[in-house]
């Protein structure tokens, strides 16, 4: 699957209809939004607080169906 940082939050959306769940779950605001078209993973996973590595293996067990970690665990010291 490979998702990486560059990928937008749209293009991410349209690829892995189990991203939308992700977002939701996490109440990030990103499905809908006007600049998810713009923002990328790596721009979400930064104002969010999250470690771009550790947020890519989150969003990628979720679009896998995979058990993930509870959602403080992924995140990063603020």
């Amino acid at each position: 699957m490979a998702l990486d940082g560059d990928m937008t939050v749209q293009e991410t959306l349209r690829r892995h209809s189990g991203a939308l769940a992700f977002f939701i779950e996490r109440r990030m605001l990103c499905v809908g939004c006007p600049t998810e078209a713009f923002h990328t993973l790596a721009d979400v996973a930064r104002i969010h607080g999250y470690p771009l590595e550790a947020f890519l293996e989150a969003l990628e067990a979720a679009i896998k169906g995979e058990k993930e970690p509870p959602r403080d665990a992924e995140r990063g010291n603020r």
